[in-house]
């Protein structure tokens, strides 16, 4: 029987038992030893999936259930013969949830998103939902991709310096030291300059895309700045006096919908079975409960959106407990972090969720929310 080594944090691990034995193992702790006997690996972000790893195993798939890559050396996997599956798109809609929540969380309540800006840097799976669901909210966006733009031609895309100018800098690359266009410090010192001195700058793509130095810097110089950082640089061992700086703080989570993980496992499953030629018996969540809202018939367009989003995912709250990192000692802090990611609760995406009494149909269903009977508007249950 094939030999399946998995972090536990990818759900419904029991569609996988009847492929192998699933050995479950912390991401972060994987090991040449380890992984020497088995067959299959299915990772996440934390594991770095290389040559270290790999040498003198008998593996022979590697899945990730992300939908980025940079912890996977695939030349190394391709040379060996190795067969690489990721996610590509499965954590789009709870990024742009995270990012839309972010943005409602650091505004004055009664500023309206309606005719704000928004820079795009990265505009694959996630960025284009991103696009999308700041768009469905008033949001102008400003799209920056130039492996996009410049290979296509496509006049959607735009400079850096322009996406730099926007109200709101949402970052969604991946993490790249080498090729035409890397990334890494990306967003340093002169990009945080041609930013606006209110600028809401959100990293939810990598840490390392941006300069924490150079960040430090430019929030010490300019406290209009609103910052929302999910990535960051040497987790788990972050950067303590970023964290305490930072408007919002959470854990490299924007991605960790309940609904997003149910999307990565069945999508790294089906290429499991693909690549060895079996039966595709994935077995959803029975009867998983869809949570249900009540608006209230509020009549402020801006309360109800805020309502309805806070309903459904509250950044704050993550933020909160991750700001309570500060008060430990470094090695607490560097085991806390990785315990606010693996007891992560259930998190619902918009589209599994019901709202009631909402005097805003259009605005919410554009966003991914459906509306019970006793809402205005069409119902889409």
């Amino acid at each position: 029987m094939k030999k399946i080594i998995t972090d536990p944090n990818i759900l419904l691990l029991d569609n996988f038992a009847s492929i192998g034995n699933v050995v479950c193992a912390p991401g972060r702790e994987w090991d040449n030893h380890l992984v020497k006997e088995a067959d299959i690996l299915l990772a996440r972000s934390v594991t770095k999936v290389d040559a270290n790893l790999l040498d003198g195993s008998r593996v022979k798939f590697v899945g990730t259930a992300t939908s980025g890559f940079d912890h996977i050396d695939r030349q190394y996997l391709a040379r060996r013969g190795i067969q690489f599956s990721y996610c590509p798109g499965s954590n789009a809609n709870s990024v742009a949830e995270y990012v839309l929540s972010a943005i409602i969380a650091v505004t004055c309540p009664d500023r309206s998103l309606r005719g704000m800006s928004a820079g795009i840097i990265g505009c694959g799976h996630v960025g284009a939902r991103v696009a999308e669901m700041l768009s469905a909210v008033g949001i102008s966006t400003i799209l920056n991709d130039p492996p996009l733009g410049d290979h296509a031609g496509d006049q959607r895309y735009r400079s850096l310096e322009e996406a730099l100018s926007a109200d709101i800098v949402s970052l969604h690359t991946p993490l790249t030291t080498t090729g035409e266009y890397p990334t890494k410090g990306l967003i340093s010192t002169a990009q945080l300059e041609l930013m606006p001195k209110d600028v809401i700058l959100i990293n939810a793509a990598r840490g390392g895309v941006v300069d924490e130095e150079a960040l430090l810097e430019k929030i010490a110089n300019n406290p209009q700045m609103k910052t929302v950082i999910d990535c960051w640089e040497n987790e788990p061992a972050i950067n303590h006096q970023l964290l305490h700086k930072v408007t919002l703080a959470t854990p490299h989570i924007a991605g960790y919908s309940y609904d997003g993980k149910v999307k990565a496992a069945k999508m790294l499953y089906e290429s499991l079975c693909d690549f060895l030629q079996l039966e595709n018996n994935w077995k959803p969540v029975a009867n998983l409960h869809k949570p249900v809202y009540d608006l209230q018939n509020l009549t402020d367009e801006n309360l109800c959106l805020s309502r309805a989003v806070f309903s459904c995912y509250d950044i704050r709250t993550d933020s909160l407990r991750m700001k309570k990192l500060l008060n430990l000692e470094l090695d607490e802090a560097i085991t806390a972090f990785d315990q606010l990611r693996k007891n992560y609760s259930v998190r619902r995406e918009f589209e599994q969720t019901i709202l009631r009494s909402c005097l805003f149909p259009d605005m919410v269903e554009n966003i991914g929310f459906s509306l019970s009977e006793t809402s205005s508007g069409n119902i889409s249950i």
